[in-house]
């Protein structure tokens, strides 16, 4: 039994979700969450890693990581007669809404971020040469000109740039207001 099968060389996300486990949850992660949505019941790990080919070690990291992502959750039962546990793994749908809201709320605060440093260094310059970039009061200092290079210093217009991030932040804004709408109202 390998302990990474090819397959998951291939694992492309095929949606928002997908495309989320994919950029936070170790390779194979997106075929251990197709398994247990396709199953609809929940599964062992043993049951995991022989539906899937792979080591229970591997299936084990890729649990745990979902788990700690709040996108599986288990039940754990104790065997009376070896008095071992077995746990029982599924995907957690409402865990899964609350870690996307989260995250949003992350990308959201950056993307404040981003825009105020945008806004506050709206006016900047740059050496066409090095490819440096100096605050107005910089270039100013330096006649225009960059102290590193020499050469003559061009003028960055920003604002289609702020322009964007400040529709990025009213976009998301307005869906982390209908998401927690929706929340509140179930």
């Amino acid at each position: 039994m390998s302990s990474e099968p090819s397959s998951f060389e291939d694992e492309k996300p095929e949606d928002g979700l997908e495309e989320y486990i994919y950029k936070l949850a170790p390779k194979g992660s997106l075929t251990l969450f197709r398994l247990l949505k396709n199953e609809r019941e929940e599964l062992t790990e043993d049951e995991i890693s022989e539906k899937l080919g792979i080591s229970k070690n591997t299936v084990r990291k890729i649990l745990y990581k979902l788990h700690d992502l709040n996108i599986l959750v288990y039940r754990r039962m104790k065997e009376e007669s070896t008095n071992w546990n077995t746990y029982y793994w599924k995907i957690n749908w409402e865990g899964i809404s609350l870690s996307l809201l989260n995250r949003k709320k992350e990308v959201l605060h950056k993307l404040r971020l981003r825009l105020a440093y945008e806004q506050a260094n709206r006016v900047v310059y740059h050496c066409p040469k090095c490819g440096r970039e100096y605050k107005f009061e910089e270039a100013l200092a330096n006649d225009f000109t960059c102290p590193i290079c020499g050469v003559s210093l061009e003028y960055i217009d920003r604002s289609k740039e702020i322009a964007i991030l400040e529709d990025y932040v009213r976009r998301l804004e307005e869906e982390l207001a209908d998401e927690l709408k929706k929340i509140q109202s179930s």
